[in-house]
């Protein structure tokens, strides 16, 4: 059972004790270890010191008027202070009167301080569905872990080396860190044969959103009223390089897409049975994707947001000004690693492949015969 951690916040210490008292160790399966606090600064410098899976605090200071006074909303300050810090969702509750805003939120809740608290519990309820708290708690416990290994295992026995080659300045400490932490976080997972590669990923794992950077890159998903384009373009061409003011390239390379849904009413599923339709989807879906002519044309994109699934033409193409392309067009989203790789390396077959004569085999009787066939 996941344990979170929660933080209450009320300056009214009868509020407080009344909260301890009625607030419940469980909540949506979870146990819910509280932590009181009186005082809204020294709440904000617990927030700023340790990690908290949820934070439920008190809106106003505590007076007889529960009406929203300009300055007062301190529940809205911490509330600031947590987005400005890290994630972490926020519970607001009062016996008065709710602020205007900010509006309520899959991570933000507003709750009425009733009798027995049962709004409280229940809004603390949504907040846990989420996932998120339970899914935050477990993902520091992971990187705490993954960085612990990988410093233990690798780093301590290959210091010297490191050393040696001048890779243990702390910048790069950093970068190995990270990389590591990365891979292992969202790449691999344990098994009885220890690490391993996920078999499978979800579409949504195919892109990063929002952008990392603001220049354009190999992957890159560009959207105009309605309409995705995909750049083709390698990352080093589109960016200015050390001493330079402007990209290699003055133009971005783009291929177009159509939806799934449109392209398989012109060439539908074939097959009589579910299995094998379910086969054939399966080379549809591939890197390239098992149909269409010529072979390799198509690379799939599965769905994301309010992206449909896609299939990215490679045989429409069109180039664009790299300033009409940041300017004109929206950036979507971006392939991630090694979603972006694999579809340049599709683009590259279709483009590279050489034709060659047919070999007669009449013409080659001693391949495929045992020695002494006549």
């Amino acid at each position: 059972m996941t344990v979170l951690n929660v933080l209450i916040i009320d300056d009214d210490p009868e509020s407080l004790r009344l909260l301890g008292e009625s607030l419940p160790d469980e909540i949506e399966g979870s146990t819910v270890r509280w932590e009181q606090c009186g005082i809204f600064d020294e709440a904000l410098q617990r927030i700023v010191e340790r990690r908290f899976d949820v934070v439920a605090t008190d809106i106003y200071l505590d007076r007889a008027a529960k009406e929203p006074v300009r300055g007062d909303t301190q529940g809205v300050r911490v509330l600031n202070e947590i987005r400005d810090r890290r994630f972490c969702p926020v519970l607001l509750f009062t016996d008065g009167t709710f602020p205007t805003e900010p509006p309520e939120g899959p991570f933000l809740k507003y709750a009425d301080k009733s009798p027995g608290n049962s709004q409280i519990v229940e809004k603390l309820g949504a907040l846990i569905r989420t996932g998120i708290p339970g899914l935050a708690h477990r993902l520091h416990d992971e990187l705490d872990s993954t960085s612990g290994s990988y410093l233990w295992q690798f780093l301590d026995s290959n210091w010297s080396a490191l050393e040696a080659g001048g890779l243990t300045q702390p910048d790069v400490l950093d970068r190995l860190v990270h990389r590591r932490a990365s891979v292992q976080l969202g790449r691999l997972e344990n098994s009885e044969d220890g690490l391993t590669e996920h078999p499978h990923v979800e579409g949504a794992e195919f892109y990063l959103q929002p952008r990392i950077a603001a220049e354009l890159r190999l992957g890159q998903i560009l959207l105009r009223d309605g309409e995705y384009r995909v750049v083709l373009t390698p990352h080093c061409h589109l960016v200015a390089q050390p001493g330079q003011t402007d990209p290699r390239a003055e133009y971005v390379l783009t291929a177009r897409t159509e939806t799934a849904a449109a392209l398989f009413e012109r060439i539908p599923l074939q097959g009589s049975s579910a299995e094998r339709r379910l086969d054939e989807l399966r080379r549809r879906i591939q890197s390239p994707a098992g149909f269409g002519q010529p072979a390799g044309r198509y690379w799939f994109l599965p769905g994301f947001l309010a992206m449909p699934n896609l299939y990215v033409d490679l045989l429409q193409l069109e180039s664009l000004p790299i300033q009409a392309a940041l300017e004109d067009w929206q950036s979507f989203a971006v392939l991630d690693v090694p979603f972006a790789e694999a579809f340049q390396s599709c683009f590259v077959r279709l483009y590279s492949a050489v034709g060659l004569p047919t070999l007669n085999p009449e013409r080659l009787p001693d391949l495929g015969q045992s020695p002494g066939t006549p």
